[in-house]
């Protein structure tokens, strides 16, 4: 017999064991209006030849029993009991600091024995009942000393029983403080500062955020970032920012969506069944009772995107080269030079801005006319065109005779730049040499040869490509060569002929006086 008692004890052990492992919690938000009650197995015997059963659900929940005196609820129906007079805060307080709330001696037998014990000189000490007698509660045998335990437990629950029960509703509502509008500043669209303006019933709550682009920070209520790789927790009383590169927004709008949730505290609250049987004792259960709650909302970012474009006047072809720069209300500058792609000037704030080109393409005459366009809540998306007109660059160099200002070819001209470098060297012809392709600065016409005949020029002539002169006509000239007597000659060959005829003049006045004689 003795050995059948303990096989069954250690069964009964074994099935709660598993019942509280399956079913250690069981989370509702209010009380079934019935439950099933299942097979009820004997517990053991500890104080004064008391024992009793166990009572369970069919889904593993333990029940107490309110009266001893009454057969055994077990393998039938009950109904919950509307208005009990035994629940009240001390039996609320037993059953959640008893099994299988508690661990009180680590053995689960002996833990429901204290539990139920405890509730029955609970509602002695309460309500007048007699459930246990003196023998139990004084002096009966007691050799694994739980009786202390037992009395312990019904006096803390006497010690609670005016204690206000119910289960108080868990709430969460989260928002934007100030607007749900992300603002720039220094590169980062931020948020107000969000926090949970309704917390009830929790201590903290978790935060995901949906959408989130590559490089999102959050700022703690202390001013501490963390870039965000995940959900994080938040103190029900603390404060946080979400930050967003602004580089990493692509369009005129994104949207960041903030989830936020919470498990309340685990609330406990006791009901009292009614089996239909009612031959069977009432039975007290105990709901640990958890709420999830949720809120989120939308974080909304309104940036901005400027397309400028830089064309050809007379090709609408994309022009490359431009310096140009935008201008703000503020004297803010954002400056580029052209490519052949447009540019995107990204998360410029509501305003009126100023387009100037401060260098022309290489080629081309500077627009000095600026261009005004708007950002507004209505007008986010910005598209602006700069034309430039090519340059008609056109000069024209000439070398003519200086008297008759005829063209003269076969002289060698250098063309260079104000700081000597050589741009170009040719030999003239009759007609004009003709360049097109010069870029803006100074420039000089120097000659290197003259044509035979003439006198190499030591002038320079100086001109200057810009937007306000772009066409020259340059006429370097060249004087003949002088043909000038060589009078030294001239004079021998005087002397020469003046010799012969004084010697001849001599020679025919000896002849003449010879003859004479």
């Amino acid at each position: 017999m003795k050995k059948f008692t303990r096989i069954a004890k250690s069964f009964v052990t074994m099935l709660l064991t598993l019942a509280m492992i399956v079913t250690p919690f069981h989370q509702v938000s209010a009380a079934n209006d019935r439950i099933s009650l299942g097979q009820a197995y004997q517990s053991g015997t500890y104080i004064a030849g008391v024992s009793f059963s166990y009572k369970v659900t069919t889904r593993g929940q333990y029940l107490y029993c309110l009266n001893i005196h009454k057969k055994t609820a077990q393998n039938t129906e009950a109904t919950l009991v509307a208005n009990s007079r035994y629940v009240n805060g001390g039996l609320v307080y037993i059953l959640k600091n008893g099994f299988p709330y508690k661990t009180i001696t680590g053995d689960t037998d002996k833990d429901y024995y204290i539990t139920q014990t405890a509730v029955w000189w609970y509602l002695d000490m309460t309500t007048g009942s007699e459930n246990l007698g003196d023998q139990f509660k004084q002096y009966g045998s007691d050799a694994y000393g739980l009786r202390s335990y037992v009395k312990s437990l019904a006096e803390q629950g006497y010690a609670h029983r005016n204690d206000a029960i119910g289960v108080s509703d868990t709430k969460l509502v989260m928002d934007a403080i100030g607007g749900k509008t992300m603002s720039l500043s220094n590169n980062y669209y931020v948020s107000n500062e969000i926090k949970a303006t309704t917390a009830q019933n929790f201590g903290a709550y978790t935060v995901a955020l949906e959408s989130a682009p590559k490089g999102t920070v959050i700022v703690a209520s202390n001013g501490t970032e963390t870039a965000y790789t995940g959900a994080f927790t938040v103190n029900k009383n603390d404060t946080f920012k979400v930050k967003v590169p602004a580089s990493s927004i692509t369009g005129t709008t994104a949207t960041i969506k903030v989830k936020a949730s919470a498990t309340g505290y685990t609330q406990y609250m006791a009901y009292e069944y009614a089996p239909v049987d009612q031959t069977m004792q009432n039975v007290a259960l105990l709901e640990a009772i958890n709420k999830d709650v949720s809120s989120e909302f939308n974080l909304e970012i309104l940036t901005s995107r400027v397309t400028i474009t830089k064309i050809d006047a007379n090709t609408k072809q994309p022009l490359a080269g431009a310096e140009l720069v935008v201008k703000d209300s503020a004297g803010n500058e954002y400056k580029w030079t052209s490519t052949i792609n447009g540019h995107v000037l990204r998360n410029l704030p509501n305003g009126t801005y100023t387009l100037e080109e401060t260098k022309a393409p290489t080629g081309y005459v500077l627009n000095k006319t600026p261009i005004k366009f708007t950002i507004s809540d209505s007008n986010r998306d910005v598209k602006v065109t700069m034309e430039n007109k090519p340059k008609n660059v056109v000069v024209n160099i000439t070398k003519v005779d200086q008297a008759t200002n005829t063209p003269l070819a076969g002289a060698i001209l250098v063309l260079k730049k104000a700081d000597g470098s050589e741009v170009a060297r040719f030999e003239t012809t009759t007609e004009s040499k003709v360049f097109t392709d010069l870029a803006d600065g100074s420039y000089y016409v120097e000659e290197l040869s003259a044509p035979y005949g003439y006198i190499t020029s030591d002038e320079r002539i100086y001109f200057t490509i810009d937007d306000s002169h772009l066409s020259h006509q340059i006429t370097f000239k060249n004087a003949k060569v002088v043909d000038v007597p060589d009078t030294a000659s001239t004079t021998s060959y005087l002397m020469l002929i003046l010799g012969l005829i004084i010697t001849s003049t001599g020679i025919c006045y000896i002849y003449k006086n010879g003859k004479r004689a």
